[in-house]
C-alpha cells in the first residue's frame, strides 16, 4: 500500500467505516486541539442540560454522522459538504471533504458499513465526548474500477469523538480521533 492510501485510511479509517474517514480523521498521535475548543480545564463544565434525554440525542446524532458517512461518496462530489454539514462541523467537515477527494483522485471508494458500539457519552455544555468501539470489519476501501477490496476495517476501533451543538440545537460530530489498538 503506499503511503497516501496509508494515510488516507486511518483518516477514514473511520471507515467511514473506514471511510470518509481514514484520511478524514485524526489519528491519536496526532490530534490537535481545535481553535474553537475552550481551554482544558481539571473539572469539566456541568451543563444544565445534562439528561438521559440529552445522552440520547447526542448519541442519534453521532450513529447519523456514520450513517451518512458511510454512503456519501457515491453522492456526486458538489453535495458532499452539504450533505455532511449535516451531521458534522469543522475541522471533521473539513476533514472528511478533503478525505473523500483524495480517495476520489486515487480511484478508491468506500463499501460496507461501520457499526457503532457507544460505550460512553459525557456532556458539558455545548460540547459532548463520544467513546465508540466501533465494529467496522464489514467496511472499508476499494478500488474503484473493480470494486476489490484494498482495506478492510477492524472489528474493535477505539473512537473518541467530540460533538458540538450548534445554534440551531443539533448535534453535530466536529473531531474524530482514532486511538489505535483494539478496544478494551
Amino acid at each position: 500500500m503506499n503511503n497516501t492510501i496509508g494515510k488516507t485510511t486511518v483518516v477514514l479509517g473511520l471507515a467511514l467505516p473506514a471511510l470518509v474517514l481514514v484520511g478524514a480523521c485524526t489519528p491519536k498521535e496526532r490530534a490537535a486541539p481545535s481553535p474553537s475548543k475552550a481551554p482544558a480545564t481539571s473539572q469539566p463544565v456541568p451543563s444544565t442540560s445534562t439528561t438521559p434525554d440529552t445522552n440520547a440525542a447526542v448519541t442519534a446524532a453521532y450513529r447519523e454522522f456514520w450513517q451518512v458517512s458511510d454512503s456519501i461518496d457515491k453522492r456526486p462530489e458538489p453535495e458532499w459538504q452539504t450533505k455532511l454539514s449535516a451531521v458534522a462541523v469543522d475541522p471533521q467537515l473539513r476533514r472528511t471533504v478533503q478525505g473523500l477527494g483524495l480517495l476520489r483522485e486515487q480511484s478508491v471508494v468506500l463499501y460496507g458499513t461501520t457499526t457503532a458500539r457507544v460505550t460512553a457519552v459525557e456532556v458539558a455544555g455545548d460540547r459532548a465526548t463520544v467513546q465508540d468501539c466501533q465494529d467496522a470489519s464489514k467496511s472499508g476501501q476499494a478500488d474503484a474500477k473493480t470494486r476489490r477490496p484494498k482495506t478492510v476495517g477492524v472489528e474493535r476501533n477505539p473512537i473518541t469523538t467530540t460533538m458540538a451543538r450548534g445554534a440551531d440545537g443539533r448535534w453535530r460530530v466536529a473531531d474524530v480521533v482514532f486511538g489505535g489498538g483494539a478496544c478494551r
